[in-house]
């Protein structure tokens, strides 16, 4: 058995007793491990983990042992009234071996052993415990630990020349800008691998923390960056503030050359708000627009969102893709213009060319709308439009050879280990490089392959080596050979894929061919779920294609890594190796999506509720492909499963009145029902309807979802269809129906297993709306606090959201407007870790509410002018949604105020944002 603190809290092996669920069990079982073997008395374990604990907390404790030791810990989990400990080796808790790995001998081995440690970190330490007291102090402590053992294994890496590697372990580290060793150490490591811009632009920012934090200049810092400027005199890349990027990866390997390049762009933007980059496929437009990104300041971009349509099917997907790149509220050009408005932002639509005529009316419609935005285009051709400054991005040839050169010295070095090159061979490698046109892609497909060849054979393979990949054209006729023997631009970038191609083997060719049919990106777990290597493992396979750069890391999601095919190898492998059974792919594909979306599902109501929205989120394409597949096939039984298990996804995500009619295309086909899967897809669109200001569609989908639940087998269903309708009859005043609901919720909630506590959660603060509308505080707070412990028992924070902004309406109605804001607040800011933005502007409207309570009218006012600009972004409508609950405070505060300063304080929170509306309920 092995026990994991890094991250979320996990428990895995073949010892390993059944899952632990609730966050008191957790957080016991975490206190234990962080010193196995030690034994603690009851008081111990209570003052760690009550804050205020009650006079029954001893018994608690114990019966929540004893159900632990029930489910599968007695072997491990000893004691009695002596004290309790956990009796594992101390190498099976993984933060305990890393305090012994740091706290290790030293000697040769030193540098190993940190690394060791280092692997062990596979997130922030005791995640999702910090209300518990013990977890705090022990985080800080770690992470005050790694910071020691950071410092110590970069100033290793540096000292035996390896800065590139320095680099890497100090980057965790980097954003701690007030931490003067960690900077300098930073600074030096980046200077001498070659990255002198970066290297002066951390000093900068530490510079401008130190000035705003009132701490003066560090002569230390000062001393630094002069000299690391008298070794290169570039300019240093100032960010006075960070700015906020999304979609927008920090490129693994170092940008070389195109500073002409760079300047034009920056030229472009100043003179126009639209900018298109065009040039030949793999001529590397889109890392010449990361790299704009990456260097543009505070002042002139607040925010940088980039979007890659590659992975765009169809032209009527690119506003969909494009919502919810910049979480928009919903799939719509008013949507979007309401995200990005307000904010000086970049966006950057990358590989266009395929859907250009869609890309050019969003952008038309979009600059028309927000004056601050501006767009990067990146496309094979222009978009002809008024206003268009186009650049062309040219190989690198003539002028820019010399970069091409660096750039495959550059990607060689990296890739073979070799930093010295003779006169020879530079003269080899400016050869290859004028022979692959000068294309970045081409160039950097073939440095990749100098891990087994030679320079010399790499330069005979290229110039020799058929032009015949195994298409099923069977090659060329004419005996061209050797990637840019045709001339064409976009040839030679073929000819290099088909090159690389080549080299590999049958079953890493078939697999490629596989990979190419995902259209956005993938886990290596779905490329085994999917694909079929014969007797390979798709896994290593995939690896290997990686390796050879055919395969391209993106940007992680939390705790995955994922991969896509570039566009242009994609195109090549369709083109020229398309699959022998599609269909077959594409039955594998919709059940394995499927089966993935079921799983991570549930995942949506505990605390790795962030990491399954993070996966839902980048499988979009394919869950969007797998759903569009299974209803032409009219495969009801799967696709119904499918929106069942997104629905949720879907309503958090803001997706609207698109997720309600894919479900409703769904729910009309043909087959055999399936009450469960059906009726959790209408939960679900319920809620969609019930914020979107339709309250007529609202009352429909709800009678739907009441009346296909009663014919569910799972009786969480009806049980939340009940307590739903309660609230709507006492919206409408029926009470007696209200009643007659609420207690047929209870009859099925006795039907409950233990398995479905986060539906008791869902039922117990509906139920408090419920009694709040039927003017029964009392208990209306009574059953607002049993969902509150159980969503934080269970890491529901969608639920605990929920249960705050309910509550707090509770406390203010009562006359207890303090209590409520400290509830709403809890509620916005657990809202906005979750990236929830509806809720996040629900609880700061009923907390602008509860400050007409207690009389300060002019603040609340301000957050009611922000609940009205973001509101639609969110889809939020506070009248639409909340009956006459708001209009009443309004019209107190505007009275207070009178119309003058009214108007002036609305006017003041209008042009905030919604970062500004959190900061406010402090």
């Amino acid at each position: 058995m092995r026990v994991a603190l890094f991250g979320a809290f996990e428990v895995s092996g073949e010892g390993a007793p059944e899952a632990v669920r609730g966050a008191i069990p957790q957080a016991i079982l975490a206190r234990l491990a962080l010193e196995p073997g030690r034994v603690f008395t009851a008081d111990e374990l209570v003052d760690a983990l009550w804050a205020e604990p009650t006079a029954a907390v001893v018994s608690s404790l114990r019966a929540h042992i004893s159900r632990l030791r029930s489910r599968g810990w007695g072997d491990v989990l000893m004691g009695g009234r002596a004290g309790y400990r956990l009796d594992l080796p101390h190498d099976a808790v993984d933060v305990v071996r890393y305090r012994a790995l740091v706290a290790g001998e030293g000697g040769p081995s030193r540098a190993d052993e940190l690394d060791d440690a280092e692997r062990l970190w596979r997130g922030a330490p005791l995640s999702g415990f910090g209300e518990f007291p013990f977890a705090p102090p022990a985080a800080d402590e770690l992470s005050a630990l790694r910071r020691t053992a950071l410092l110590e294994l970069a100033t290793l890496r540096l000292e035996a020349g390896d800065a590139a590697a320095a680099a890497a372990v100090i980057a965790p580290l980097s954003h701690h800008l007030d931490d003067e060793e960690v900077g300098a150490l930073y600074a030096r490591a980046l200077d001498r691998s070659g990255r002198t811009a970066d290297a002066l632009a951390t000093i900068d920012q530490r510079a401008s923390a130190l000035r705003d934090a009132g701490a003066g200049r560090s002569a230390a810092l000062d001393a630094l960056r002069l000299a690391i400027a008298r070794q290169d005199e570039a300019e240093p890349d100032v960010l006075d503030r960070p700015v906020d990027r999304a979609g927008i990866p920090v490129p693994l390997t170092r940008f070389v050359g195109r500073e002409t390049e760079l300047e034009t762009i920056r030229r472009g933007r100043a003179e126009s708000r639209l900018v298109t980059l065009t040039g030949p496929a793999g001529v590397g437009k889109t890392r010449l627009a990361i790299e704009v990104a990456r260097r543009a300041r505070a002042d002139e971009d607040e925010r940088q969102r980039l979007i890659d349509l590659a992975v765009v099917s169809s032209p009527d997907r690119v506003v969909g893709a494009v919502a919810d790149a910049v979480g928009a509220s919903a799939h719509g050009i008013d949507a979007i213009a309401d995200a990005v408005g307000g904010r000086r932002t970049l966006m950057i639509l990358d590989n266009a060319e395929h859907v250009l005529g869609s890309t050019a009316s969003l952008c038309a419609r979009l600059l028309e709308r927000c004056a601050g935005l501006s767009v990067l285009v990146t496309s094979r051709e222009s978009m002809r439009m008024p206003g268009e400054r186009v650049i062309a991005v040219d190989p690198l040839i003539g002028p820019g050879a010399g970069d091409a050169v660096a750039l495959f010295l550059q990607r060689a070095g990296e890739s073979s280990g070799i930093r010295e090159w003779s006169e020879a061979e530079l003269g080899a490698a400016e050869r290859l490089c004028v022979q692959l046109d000068g294309l970045p892609l081409a160039i950097e497909l073939a440095a990749s392959r100098l891990d087994v060849l030679s320079l010399e054979e790499l330069a005979s393979s290229l110039a020799a080596s058929p032009h015949d990949d195994g298409a099923p054209d069977g090659g060329a006729p004419d005996g061209r050979r050797g990637p840019g023997a045709r001339g064409g631009r976009h040839d030679s970038i073929d000819e290099a894929i088909a090159w690389s191609v080549r080299t590999t083997s049958a079953s890493e060719r078939a697999l490629l061919a596989q990979l190419s049919e995902f259209s956005g990106s993938f886990t290596l777990e779905a490329v085994a779920g999917v694909c079929d290597a014969g007797d390979a493992d798709p896994r290593e396979v995939a690896a290997a294609l990686a390796r050879k750069s055919l395969v391209a890391a993106v940007a992680p999601t939390p705790g995955e890594r994922r991969f896509r095919v570039l566009d242009t190898v994609k195109r090549h492998m369709r083109a020229r190796h398309p699959l022998d059974d599609p269909e077959a792919w594409r039955r594998r594909h919709a059940a394995w999506m499927t089966d993935d979306a079921e799983r991570r599902a549930p995942l949506l109501r505990t605390p790795e509720n962030r990491r399954a929205r993070a996966a839902l989120t980048a499988n979009r394409a394919d869950l969007d492909d797998a759903c569009l597949r299974l209803i032409a096939w009219g495969d009801r039984a799967t696709a119904v499963r499918l929106v069942a298990a997104l629905a949720w996804h879907w309503y958090e995500r803001g997706s609207g009145q698109e997720a309600i009619a894919t479900i409703e295309r769904v729910l009309a086909l043909p087959g055999a029902p399936a009450p469960d899967a059906e009726a959790t897809a209408l939960y679900a669109a319920s809620f969609m309807q019930s914020v979107s200001g339709d309250v007529l569609a609202a009352l429909r989908t709800m009678e739907r979802f009441s009346t296909i639940a009663e014919e569910a087998d799972d009786p969480s269903l009806p049980m939340i269809a009940c307590t739903m309708q309660a609230t709507v009859a006492a919206h409408g005043e029926a009470l007696e129906l209200a009643e007659a609901q609420l207690a047929a919720a209870q009859r099925h909630r006795e039907r409950l297993g233990d398995d479905r506590v986060w539906a008791v959660v869902d039922h117990l603060y509906i139920r408090g709306d419920a009694l709040r509308v039927m003017g029964r505080p009392a208990q209306a707070l009574d059953s607002l606090e049993q969902a509150y412990r159980l969503a934080t028992e269970l890491g529901h924070t969608w639920a605990l959201a929920s249960t705050c902004y309910i509550t707090g309406k509770v406390l203010t109605q009562v006359g207890r407007p303090r209590d409520a804001m400290g509830m709403l607040r809890t509620g916005a800011l657990r809202s906005a870790e979750r990236e929830d933005g509806t809720s996040t502007v629900a609880a700061v409207s009923a907390y602008a509410i509860a400050l007409v309570e207690v009389g300060e009218h002019r603040r609340a006012a301000e957050l009611f002018g922000a609940v009205d600009t973001l509101g639609p972004r969110y889809g939020f409508h506070p009248v639409a949604s909340d009956g006459s609950y708001a209009a009443p405070y309004r019209d107190r505060a505007a009275d207070e105020l009178g119309p003058k300063e009214w108007d002036a304080a609305l006017l003041r929170g209008r042009d905030r944002d919604l970062r500004w509306a959190v900061a406010q309920l402090a």
